[in-house]
């Protein structure tokens, strides 16, 4: 068996982009030579590694396995080529995924401490739910994530980030605005708005509930916190948020966190990947650099 960086190169930038023409355009090989070099890392490995859906290429059984190695074994590589070149490891381009509220209230900060420290390390970012997150870094189009659930997929490593408490909010003039303490009936009797399902927020308030309320009138469902609140302004329903997400609102007094001790709403960030993609030093480095600004 004697495939090449090159071949697998080719394969991850396949996987990537679902399309044989556009990998060849940014390796810039012809798609002739791109054809031969996927079809001989086939004919090497005994196995096809892709469906052919029409004009998209999409991983099969075996690509999907051997993906997160061959990143792996690119990624190795590029670091002793790094290495030897006397340059930092901590560098080139880092795909990184975080779920909505991270994205919004945390990665900002993160961002602006990465690029003064590591000037050479180019982040690029994908906003999307939990769910989704864990799908892409699955399909290894993510290096790695910030989530806000934690997760069971055996492929999956987690390590804990930092603490995030979630509340029950609603407008100032909302009935139970004035009560002291809210119990699960009163919650059981009101309308909702919440983050869509496949969030972490909606995942851990579902979680929370399991078992101990009936279904909720949920009135609508939505992935952008800033039409949840605005919303919640203009209507008297209740949300479940991150208590970040509504720190400006509760501070000036439009929106209120009702006393709800018979939920339990605390939750963790995770970092999450790939187990298969290793110890990447710019993904170490990322996560290193997180706990330092939440330490």
């Amino acid at each position: 068996m004697n495939f090449t960086l090159k071949q697998l190169r080719l394969f991850v930038s396949v996987a990537e982009n679902g399309s044989l023409s556009r990998a060849a355009e940014l390796l810039a090989m012809t798609q002739s030579a791109a054809t031969m070099a996927l079809q001989e890392l086939e004919r090497q490995l005994n196995h096809p590694l892709f469906d052919r859906v029409g004009r998209r290429l999409r991983l099969n059984a075996w690509g999907l396995w051997l993906l997160p190695r061959a990143q792996k074994m690119l990624a190795e590589s590029y670091l002793i080529e790094q290495g030897f070149k006397g340059q930092s490891p901590i560098a080139g381009r880092l795909r990184l995924g975080a779920s909505r509220t991270i994205a919004d209230y945390r990665i900002p900060e993160l961002i602006e401490y990465s690029s003064r420290r590591y000037p050479q390390l180019d982040i690029s970012l994908a906003v999307d739910n939990t769910h989704s997150l864990l799908l892409q870094l699955y399909q290894g189009r993510l290096e790695m994530a910030l989530i806000e659930a934690h997760a069971q997929e055996k492929w999956l490593r987690l390590e804990p980030w930092c603490r995030d408490e979630l509340v029950i909010v609603c407008r100032a003039d909302h009935p139970l605005a004035a009560e002291p303490v809210v119990g699960l009936s009163q919650l059981a009797d009101c309308e909702w708005i919440l983050r869509e399902s496949g969030s972490g927020t909606r995942d851990t308030f579902e979680q929370a509930l399991q078992g101990r309320l009936g279904p909720l009138k949920i009135r609508q469902e939505y992935p952008h916190l800033p039409t949840i609140k605005r919303l919640l302004l203009a209507r008297p329903w209740l949300s479940c948020m991150s208590r970040l997400s509504v720190a400006d609102e509760l501070a000036a007094g439009t929106l209120v966190a009702l006393a709800v001790p018979e939920l339990a709403l605390n939750r963790f960030f995770y970092f999450a990947w790939h187990k298969e993609r290793g110890d990447h030093p710019s993904r170490m480095a990322l996560i290193e650099l997180a706990r330092e600004i939440q330490s």
